[in-house]
Parts: structure tokens; C-alpha cells; sequence
């Protein structure tokens, strides 16, 4: 299992750098948030794409429902019962697609996610946009801090360029991991 997880304000293109991966790679795409999308749908009586439009198309209310959601839950049911959520998403996903399948997480909010990718072996890529990003002060659209394993995506020309930033960064995040995989089997005396 590959876990790529993108991190951003919201408005930065952490969809749009995902759906590169899903176009290239097959990737299943899945979000922490996914049980808060359907949440504020039930509360709202419309569909969750109905939900994901509004968010996306700006609503502040929508986006406000979403934190404040993702508050309750957090400190209802603790930090990390997203993360469980979506470890429960994963576990589907391995069922139905090859154990080799790339996940490609599209909302990584908080540092506990973030260890938590890390800690699984996954890709953390932050993608930053100079405009055009929400203005909510919001923990949940604070910056994660960067470590040296991450990946960075400056999202500053078109679609386009972003898919093929994208696609480079993971491409390299996998030539290194298939190093390192090969290195360990070298030391450990196995054939690769």
C-alpha cells in the first residue's frame, strides 16, 4: 500500500494535484473528512456532492459546518477517530484493489494525520498557492510543519503544471522508496 497525503489551506489544489495521481496511477482517492462531509449532508438534507460543491465553491458556511464537526468529533471522540475512519476506508479499499493500490489522501489538516502518514510510510506533499487560498484562521487550516521527507508543490501556472509537478514529486518519492527497499534487502543478505 502507497499512502500519498496532500496538506494545504484550502483553495491551495490539494484535489487537483490528487486527481493527477488518480489519472497516472489509479490511486484511490479518500479524505479524513469524508465522515464530516456526510455528517453536515444528513444535517443539511442534501447530497454530499451537494456538500463538496458548496465547499468548493467558496461557502463559508459550509466550511464553518465542516470545523466545527471536525471539532466535535476530536474532542468528543478524540484525535484520532478520523484517523481510525479512515484506516476503516483503507481497509475496504485492500479488499476490493490489489494490495499494491496507491491511496491518495486529499485533506491531511492536522499533525496527528500527518505522523500518522508518516508513520505508515506515506508521503506528506504540501501544496502551496500564493492566492486564492481560504482565509479561515481555523486550526485545521494552520500549515503542517514540513519535514525533510516531505514533498512541496508551489501551485502558481495551470492544471496542467500542477498535475506534472505532482506526478514528478511522486514519481521520485517512489524511485526512493524502491532504493531504500533494495538497500534493505542487500544488507540483509536477500536477493532484491
Amino acid at each position: 500500500m502507497k499512502i500519498i497525503a496532500f496538506t494545504g489551506p484550502g483553495g491551495a489544489g490539494k484535489n487537483t494535484a490528487a486527481e493527477a495521481l488518480q489519472q497516472a496511477y489509479q490511486a484511490h482517492l479518500i479524505a479524513f473528512a469524508d465522515p464530516l462531509y456526510k455528517l453536515a449532508a444528513d444535517a443539511m438534507g442534501i447530497s454530499v456532492a451537494e456538500v463538496r460543491t458548496a465547499k468548493e465553491s467558496g461557502s463559508t458556511i459550509v466550511r464553518t459546518l465542516l470545523e466545527k464537526l471536525g471539532d466535535a468529533l476530536r474532542e468528543s471522540l478524540g484525535e484520532e477517530h478520523l484517523i481510525d475512519k479512515l484506516i476503516d476506508r483503507i481497509r475496504l479499499v485492500e479488499r476490493v484493489r490489489k494490495q499494491d493500490a496507491m491511496i491518495v489522501i486529499t485533506d491531511l489538516r492536522t499533525e496527528e494525520e500527518a505522523t500518522w502518514v508518516r508513520c505508515m510510510g506515506g508521503f506528506v506533499v504540501h501544496v502551496h498557492r500564493t492566492t486564492g487560498t481560504s482565509n479561515s484562521t481555523h486550526a485545521t487550516n494552520q500549515p503542517i510543519v514540513m519535514e525533510d521527507s516531505d514533498g512541496y508543490l508551489l501551485n502558481d501556472g495551470t492544471v496542467d503544471d500542477l498535475h506534472a509537478q505532482t506526478n514528478l514529486a511522486v514519481t521520485q518519492w517512489l524511485l526512493n522508496k524502491e532504493k531504500a527497499r533494495l538497500a534493505t534487502g542487500k544488507a540483509n543478505g536477500r536477493a532484491a
